[in-house]
């Protein structure tokens, strides 16, 4: 049996208590019910419950669109919106809340099962990602080498703070910028700029040794491998670039 506490959020009596029954009958435990979004806030932050539905449309100065993006943003609660309204401006509206589902009113009790159950692991999915990610990005900082990722466009979308010290750039001021233009590297026989970075397909065999310029000025011989970022399915999601000071020179 299910133990999800759902909270209820659902101006009209008859249709609130309905879906409470439900509920229960799903084995689902219902921790409250408002019917305004002014009292909804209030409780569910008493509350705590894993998943909040939320009619769209309520009585009182909050909807259920406005509520929902309280509850999401201060209480990190999943919500699910019930509504009987599928017009395209309110679902624009309620898009930009990033709702973990939707139920159109009316519904069967299958179908409320399987969009409470796909919204609890869609937000615990995301749940785990986030705690990797994390782990990925302290993985990254406490490497002895410098790494830089770009997208595939080839905007920059991550440094570690070796690669800031070397490239001279902070990562708030680096990020989304053109990966040529913060990792800046000259041919070490050629003094020739390195192009085309970003359209590596496979990893690098082995080293190559270059010049960076610093945002601050001056040079550094660098050594430095590079290798695509794939996705599930295989495609190609952007590159990593890893490399190490061989410079003893100062820069500027």
């Amino acid at each position: 049996m299910s133990h999800e506490r759902i909270f209820i959020v659902e101006d009209e009596g008859i249709v609130a208590a309905d879906l409470q029954s439900m509920l229960k009958r799903l084995g689902y435990q219902v921790v409250g019910m408002a019917a305004t979004g002014e009292e909804a806030v209030i409780e569910i932050a008493k509350t705590r419950p894993d998943l909040v539905l939320m009619d769209i449309r309520l009585q009182g100065d909050m909807d259920g669109i406005q509520t929902a993006e309280h509850v999401m943003v201060n209480h990190d609660i999943p919500v699910t919106y019930l509504t009987a309204y599928a017009d395209e401006t309110t679902l624009e509206r309620a898009k930009t809340t990033l709702p973990y589902g939707y139920i159109l009113k009316p519904f069967e009790e299958r179908d409320l099962r399987t969009t409470i159950e796909l919204a609890l692991y869609k937000y615990r999915m995301q749940q785990m990602l986030g705690k990797m990610e994390g782990w990925y990005a302290a993985t990254l900082q406490s490497l002895g080498d410098a790494v830089i990722t770009a997208n595939n466009q080839g905007h920059i979308t991550f440094m570690n703070t070796l690669a800031e010290s070397l490239t001279g750039w902070k990562m708030q001021d680096a990020y989304s910028k053109k990966l040529q233009d913060v990792f800046h590297v000259l041919k070490s026989d050629s003094r020739e700029p390195l192009t085309d970075l970003e359209k590596q397909s496979t990893p690098s065999h082995g080293k190559e040794v270059v010049l960076l310029v610093p945002k601050t000025g001056g040079e550094r011989s660098i050594s430095f491998s590079r290798g695509p970022i794939k996705g599930e399915q295989g495609n190609i999601d952007g590159l990593a670039i890893v490399f190490h000071d061989l410079s003893s020179s100062k820069v500027g």
